[in-house]
């Protein structure tokens, strides 16, 4: 009979530390939102950077072909 009411005990013990559990996971599933969201940013900064590197790249590359041009 002891060993079953101490099961219990146990048992419900594991219950009662269910909700301190929940609330750390709740807790880090919003840090991990709030982490995507920023690198979701950086990446949308990266893509505009990139965009702007490409444009410099061809306006060189378009301003040194016509000045090989002009030169022969």
């Amino acid at each position: 009979m002891d060993a079953w009411i101490k099961q219990i005990r146990r048992e419900f013990s594991n219950f009662q530390d269910v909700p301190s559990i929940i609330s750390e996971n709740t807790d880090n599933i919003q840090h991990n939102y709030e982490l995507i969201y920023e690198l979701k940013d950086q990446v949308e900064e990266l893509k505009q950077e990139i965009n702007a590197l490409k444009l410099i790249q061809i306006i060189s590359l378009k301003k040194t072909k016509q000045e090989a041009k002009n030169l022969s």
